[in-house]
């Protein structure tokens, strides 16, 4: 008897923890899906850029957060029904979720090794193009106030020598590109590194944390449903 006891006791401390992660998953889950989201359709604009582009990430970190949402959202019903082998199903997929979590990280910090040298030479390309406006590099130069892969005079040192682009202005109402005082002087290699090294720090510290809960999830639901096996086995002894 004092068995049991004890096992309802843990069983309730259990299903108290293992209901309140996943109230924090599920909206880990959402904020997950926010980045993604976020990635797809503003860091997208700068990533493609690099010769070293690859869009799969924030298509698989979408796919992911919202994997996560669907478990979670599932998962309530199986923590109050507390049955073991629901439990145990739930504890699988957090393990799944888990490694899944982990070689997304693993592959945004290699990626970002790769990513400087792609965007330097993905610039010089799309510089040396007839297009100037191809991969978004116009509206990177407007929108990141930069000019040029590396300033302003790789336009006029291009053979044969290109007008400065419009983009490069900092005030294009009233901008003579000839007037090198009326340009963005930095290059825009350097801003857009800057700027995508920060948030992929972001990116990667979001799919560390998002990783370690899943394992930690996993642990408890089994855990409860080891105890929930155990407590209906000494019942029916």
């Amino acid at each position: 008897m004092g068995n049991q006891f004890k096992n309802v006791a843990v069983i309730a401390c259990l299903k108290t923890f293992l209901f309140v992660f996943n109230i924090v998953f599920w909206i880990t889950g959402l904020l997950l899906l926010a980045v993604g989201l976020w990635a797809e359709f503003d860091l997208y604009k700068y990533m493609e850029l690099s010769s070293e582009f690859s869009g799969t990430a924030p298509h698989v970190m979408i796919g992911i957060a919202s994997l996560i949402v669907l478990i979670s959202s599932i998962a309530f019903s199986c923590i109050i029904k507390g049955q073991p082998v629901l439990l145990y199903i739930y504890g699988g997929l957090l393990a799944c979720i888990f490694m899944m979590d982990a070689g997304v990280g693993a592959s945004v910090a290699c990626y970002r090794d790769t990513f400087a040298k792609g965007l330097y030479d993905g610039l010089t390309q799309t510089l040396i193009s007839q297009n100037p406006q191809k991969n978004n590099f116009d509206l990177a130069q407007s929108t990141l106030h930069c000019c040029g892969v590396s300033n302003y005079t790789d336009w006029v040192k291009l053979s044969p020598q290109r007008v400065i682009p419009i983009s490069c202005c900092l005030d294009p109402n009233h901008c003579i590109t000839a007037n090198y005082s009326d340009v963005y002087q930095r290059g825009c290699y350097e801003i857009i590194v800057e700027y995508l090294e920060s948030n992929m720090d972001v990116l990667i510290g979001i799919a560390i944390g998002t990783a370690l809960l899943p394992l930690i999830g996993a642990i408890l639901s089994c855990s409860l449903a080891s105890y929930v096996k155990k407590s209906k086995y000494d019942v029916m002894n």
